[in-house]
């Protein structure tokens, strides 16, 4: 990017008014619980009759309060003005009531950026999302921490590290009930070698299960591709978030896949918690014919259609989803549903139709804000939002022990390994 290009990425959001101002926008998608993003131009706004923000009736006594606790708080120290700034801007967004939105300080943003284009950070090695007030675990990454450590007390026969549905109840002894994932993440995430202590409640049959795991933070670098054959010649691609790394990995795993001369391929979409809107429809261009990705819909009901210019993926597909399917692995899914009949396995997906814009808030010392400024549709205007998730052609329970991927004890790749014998007409 030119120094004097201003441009946003869409993330699937003299005093302080002028800590409000956008001017320079960055790069890409929810720390852990990933949101949709794609690239483009800065877009020119028309100034607003008067300055709405120093004029608001109360914004005086936000700039006195802030005055009064410098000037009167007992504790000095803790009266900080840059502190009381950053929880204004961070109530400025909470008080949209969206929970996508959030405002990343110097530390947090530079933690964004180099989980979003360097494709690691240091932490535990988990993709988390907001799910009914718990942040909660979607995919343990393999051979991280987070899928290699035991539970304190745990036996022989228990199953080591977290597992996709565990939610998070307290970091470092810190409840973290009602806090973002963005929040979380950042408590979580540290230097290499150092501890967390993070305790989950894990459903079980006799309700749920709180269990208490001590991590050693490492050097975490995310995946978002693999690939397998099954059943002899079937391809099994497994796309775990959309970062800039995933489309080169799709198209070199596809190459793997083509060499091994598969004769169709499962998409397994499960536990995707979406990602930068741009690589999802780079990906969704590999497999779609020409047409449309998806509507994107602004603030005042105008609607854009995002579309590729591939051809169609010669082979047949089946798609795998589940409720913790969102965003961009939402947007890929019903694409292929709806443009190439593909049809979907598993349960309905998690339901999550907004898109996200990253702001610099300030350039010289940069501290970003993510915003929900549009909503997505499938092609066919379906609102994957408002209607709770896309609903799947064959509903399929997943697998009980969180074995997802083994042929054996995944009974919704099973489902799909029979409907793609059904399309080779076997």
């Amino acid at each position: 990017m030119q120094e004097n290009e201003r441009s946003y990425i869409r993330l699937t959001t003299g005093q302080l008014a002028g800590i409000v101002v956008v001017t320079v926008v960055i790069a890409a998608m929810l720390t852990f619980g990933f949101a949709n993003a794609y690239l483009a131009p800065e877009e020119e706004q028309e100034p607003e009759e008067g300055d709405l923000i120093t004029q608001a009736e109360n914004y005086p006594e936000l700039v006195r309060a802030i005055q009064l606790i410098r000037d009167n708080y007992v504790d000095r120290d803790a009266a900080d003005v840059e502190k009381m700034i950053e929880g204004a801007i961070e109530g400025a967004i909470g008080s949209t009531g969206d929970r996508y939105s959030t405002y990343f300080d110097a530390s947090a943003l530079e933690d964004f950026q180099q989980e979003t284009v360097e494709g690691e950070y240091s932490g535990i090695g988990a993709s988390i999302q907001d799910i009914d007030g718990y942040v909660t675990i979607m995919v343990p990454f393999e051979e991280s921490p987070a899928a290699t450590t035991s539970f304190e007390g745990a036996e022989d026969d228990d199953p080591v590290g977290l597992r996709p549905g565990d939610r998070i109840l307290t970091v470092d002894g810190v409840d973290v009930v009602g806090m973002s994932a963005d929040h979380v993440a950042e408590m979580i995430r540290g230097p290499v070698g150092e501890k967390v202590e993070v305790k989950v409640e894990r459903p079980d049959e006799n309700g749920a299960a709180e269990l208490i795991f001590n991590f050693e933070r490492a050097e975490v670098e995310i995946p978002t591709v693999e690939s397998e054959v099954i059943d002899g010649d079937v391809g099994l691609l497994s796309l775990t978030r959309f970062t800039g790394q995933t489309p080169q990995q799709v198209s070199e795993q596809l190459a793997y896949l083509e060499d091994q001369d598969v004769s169709g391929v499962i998409i397994d979409l499960r536990n995707n918690p979406g990602g930068t809107l741009e690589e999802c429809v780079a990906v969704a261009d590999m497999f779609l014919p020409e047409g449309v990705v998806l509507q994107v819909v602004g603030r005042d009901g105008e609607t854009e259609e995002i579309r590729v210019s591939g051809d169609a993926y010669p082979k047949p597909l089946v798609v795998l989803v589940n409720e913790f399917t969102a965003s961009g692995g939402e947007i890929l899914a019903g694409a292929l549903n709806e443009q190439m009949d593909v049809p979907l396995v598993g349960t309905t997906t998690f339901g999550k139709g907004s898109v996200q814009r990253l702001f610099y808030l300030d350039e010289d010392r940069p501290t970003g804000m993510k915003l929900t400024t549009e909503r997505f549709l499938t092609p066919s205007g379906y609102s994957i939002e408002e209607e709770g998730g896309l609903k799947v052609d064959h509903e399929v329970p997943g697998p009980e022990d969180g074995r997802y991927g083994d042929l054996d004890a995944d009974p919704q790749l099973q489902k799909a390994l029979e409907l793609m014998r059904e399309r080779l007409n076997r």
